[in-house]
């Protein structure tokens, strides 16, 4: 997947970039997680253009698929799921052996083949152990959930997460249904520095908004 240089997507998605660095000035945040509300709101295209802009801040960083229960990643870069996040912890090997290097600074962990027990997964101890030998190799780890309102694994992960941003699909999903998922993430103290707005029209002002 390559983004168009100087389209106006990916100065949006640059623009997104910057904001998380001005968010993150004091260098607390290291593991960003993605999540939405409900299914097809545009968190996957989001974490996947947005791992691909940070590295123009020169920042080395990893993309990790956690939607285990229906992932996507491997889709936006053409990669093979035959093996990745999920048989790295069964078989207990080396990270790296499950590393696709995509671009000067930019790795990407696929998922793996999906789980039988993906709750167990996800609140185990070699999550936590894994998500801290990549810190020390990468200045950013993101990670793509499922939602929120449909399974209980993006709130177990948001526990390891430093940031949360949820992606929110314009006039699809409602106000109550945000709200719901915002609190449901205040619940374990999420620190929530934003949203992005995706599906905006086109006679639209902007197509992507991020707040902060």
């Amino acid at each position: 997947m390559r983004l168009k240089q100087n389209s106006y997507v990916t100065e949006s998605y640059r623009k997104l970039a910057v904001n998380i660095e001005y968010a993150n000035i004091d260098g607390n945040i290291k593991t960003i997680m993605i999540t939405s509300s409900m299914a097809n709101e545009g968190k996957s295209t989001t974490i996947s253009n947005l791992a691909c802009v940070m590295t123009e801040l020169n920042k080395r960083v990893i993309l990790m698929d956690l939607d285990l229960r229906k992932p996507s990643v491997h889709k936006y870069f053409n990669l093979s799921n035959n093996s990745g996040l999920t048989d790295l912890l069964l078989n207990k090997n080396n990270y790296k052996n499950y590393i696709h290097n995509i671009q000067p600074g930019l790795d990407v962990m696929t998922s793996g083949r999906v789980p039988s027990n993906t709750t167990e997964i996800i609140i185990s101890k070699a999550i936590k152990e894994l998500l801290k030998d990549l810190s020390e190799n990468y200045d950013y780890i993101l990670l793509d959930t499922p939602p929120i309102m449909l399974v209980s694994d993006p709130v177990n992960i948001a526990i390891y997460a430093d940031a949360v941003i949820l992606a929110i699909a314009y006039a699809e999903t409602d106000k109550e249904t945000i709200k719901k998922t915002i609190d449901v993430l205040k619940q374990v103290n999420a620190n929530i520095i934003g949203t992005v707005l995706n599906k905006v029209p086109q006679n639209k002002k902007n197509k992507y908004y991020y707040y902060y």
